[in-house]
């Protein structure tokens, strides 16, 4: 008789045999033993963790002749049948291989038959999710109203694939990933039926190595015992796995966090050395600090890392010399380079150029750290000597949001020109009244008639040329000279310069070419100031500290004092 691997020779055959799936089991169970089983029952999970297996304890459990029994008696014929898989009225079918809508419409036909010698006639259809669109329609029908003999099962990895139509027609049991230490125990009653020595090391390294799959464990486990001979020692399981055993992932990963390069260069040539999938490497590092960041961060560790606790006590001391911003720091980079070593032609290349990529990475800082540095940042700047323009003292440089450069000069009143202090308003030139005073009452009739044009003729003046030339300066861009140019406007000022001086006069409107000088001198002068403040040492160490720019400068000019 040819060799039956372990997943097949210790597949369960009853529900109590079921490792670590009770919240199905014990459902199950209470559905027969209350005769509330469903014509249509789904089972999803990942791989290898028991769903075509229940499946099958479930249709024993219908067909059994002491049932419908929660405990099968796997004596009886139907029993037995369905564990030889020659059962005639229970049908396993592989929905990747029949997926046709033809071969759904001959199950629909023939389930109208009675079954041969069993009391139901069972469906199991494993990845069900493979079947086509027009399989899935021609079933909706045939599974919300199927014949009383008739049940079906279903299993399935993929659940998002399936449509919402047939999941609302079928009730759902959701298999979930095995505990590392309920397989690791099994692997271990399964170890002492085959008489296998084997260390609990190896048999945890094994259940890692499955991510949850109960086949996958039992597979790997076949394969080592048929490396072997006779005792299974940890170093075989190594080669054969090609896995690095966690003393020599917590040299690396000491390394990684020590910034030590020669030291993880020198790890990395003896894994390759060795022969091992430095991918595979690659993942347990990354495994490793993730665990390794758990246990630092969780009170209850145990609960979260699948390891010994002798283990976990040495990886808390481990990660009890490295703060968390910065495990986290290297363990993000690694995890964005996976790709690299994954995809490269060059794996030990390109996972030592990584890590010495990370080697030089320096760590980032605390945020009690960073608030002193900036503290002591603040009081360095303080300290610092103002910078010096054209003789007028200015602020520091700072970053803030919303500045804007108040070096422009204030603007002159629109309600006079600039004459000696002794001169009163009311006086007058050469029997002429000042025209100071005659602009400053054209202005203010402006604002009350008309605010708009007031608005334009902030800041200007008035100057007299001779006795029949007159000028208006306007203080501002193009803009306000061509609204207070317009012809009503024109027309408003002419008039009420001939009110005033009781003549008509040649009005001359231009802007103050003074302004536009002024504007450009302080633009040049804020632009040095800009220079000067980004070439500051104090800033350049700020940016060195925070890893930052400078986004806008403030310019705050202040009087000679």
């Amino acid at each position: 008789m040819s060799y039956l691997v372990l997943a097949r020779k210790y597949r369960p055959q009853t529900f109590e045999e079921v490792v670590d799936q009770e919240h199905v089991t014990q459902t199950l169970i209470h559905s027969i033993t209350a005769d509330r089983v469903a014509h249509a029952i789904l089972f999803s999970g990942p791989r290898g963790t028991g769903k075509t297996t229940v499946a099958r304890i479930l249709a024993k459990a219908m067909n059994c002749e002491k049932g419908p029994t929660s405990e099968p008696c796997n004596n009886c014929r139907s029993c037995c049948e369905i564990t030889a898989d020659s059962a005639a009225d229970v049908f396993e079918i592989d929905g990747a291989s029949n997926n046709s809508v033809d071969q759904v419409r001959e199950l629909r036909d023939n389930i109208v038959f009675m079954p041969s010698s069993s009391r139901y006639k069972i469906y199991i259809i494993d990845e069900v999710h493979m079947l086509s669109s027009s399989a899935f329609n021609a079933l909706l029908k045939t599974l919300e109203e199927p014949p009383p003999h008739v049940l079906f099962m279903f299993a399935t990895t993929e659940i998002r694939k399936i449509p919402i139509t047939i999941l609302s027609r079928c009730q759902r049991h959701d298999l979930r990933r095995i505990d590392h230490g309920a397989m690791t125990d099994y692997l271990k009653t399964v170890c002492d039926r085959e008489a296998v020595d084997i260390q609990p090391e190896s048999l945890s390294l094994i259940a890692r190595q499955a991510d949850g799959s109960m086949r996958d464990a039992l597979s790997l486990l076949d394969q080592v015992m048929a490396g072997s001979e006779g005792a299974v020692t940890h170093e075989l399981l190594l080669d054969i796995l090609g896995s690095v055993d966690r003393t020599t992932l917590s040299e690396l990963s000491e390394a990684l966090l020590s910034a030590d390069v020669r030291r993880m260069l020198s790890k990395v040539g003896e894994i390759y050395k060795n022969g091992q999938d430095l991918h595979r490497v690659y993942i347990d590092l990354l495994a490793y600090l993730r665990d390794l960041m758990v246990i630092q961060l969780s009170k209850v560790p145990d609960k979260l890392v699948d390891l010994p606790e002798i283990e976990i006590k040495a990886m808390a001391r481990q990660a009890k010399n490295i703060s968390a911003a910065h495990l986290n720091q290297i363990f993000e980079r690694l995890y964005r380079e996976e790709v690299t070593v994954r995809l490269s032609s060059h794996p030990r290349m390109a996972m030592e150029m990584v890590l010495m990529k990370l080697g030089r990475t320096k760590p980032v800082l605390p945020i009690d750290t960073l608030i002193e540095k900036l503290d002591q940042l603040k009081t360095s700047f303080d300290q610092a000597p103002p910078v010096v323009s054209n003789g007028r003292r200015t602020s520091k440089p700072s970053q803030g949001e919303g500045s804007k450069s108040d070096s422009s000069p204030p603007p002159v009143s629109s309600s006079r020109q600039a004459k000696p202090m002794d001169e009163s308003p009311t006086d007058s030139v050469d029997g002429i009244q000042d025209p100071a005073v005659i602009w400053e009452r054209i202005c203010q009739q402006a604002s009350d008639s008309s605010p708009a044009l007031a608005a334009n003729l902030t800041g200007s003046s008035l100057i007299v040329k001779d006795d029949n030339r007159l000028e208006i300066e306007i203080n501002g861009g193009e803009f306000n000279l061509e609204m207070v140019r317009r012809k009503k406007n024109r027309t408003w000022i002419e008039q009420m310069l001939r009110e005033n001086f009781g003549e008509p006069a040649n009005v001359t409107i231009r802007t103050n070419s003074m302004v536009g000088k002024q504007k450009k001198a302080h633009k040049e002068q804020a632009n040095q100031l800009r220079k000067q403040a980004l070439d500051h040492p104090i800033v350049n160490e700020a940016q060195e500290i925070f890893s930052g720019r400078v986004e806008k400068i403030n310019i705050i000019q202040e009087e000679d004092q």
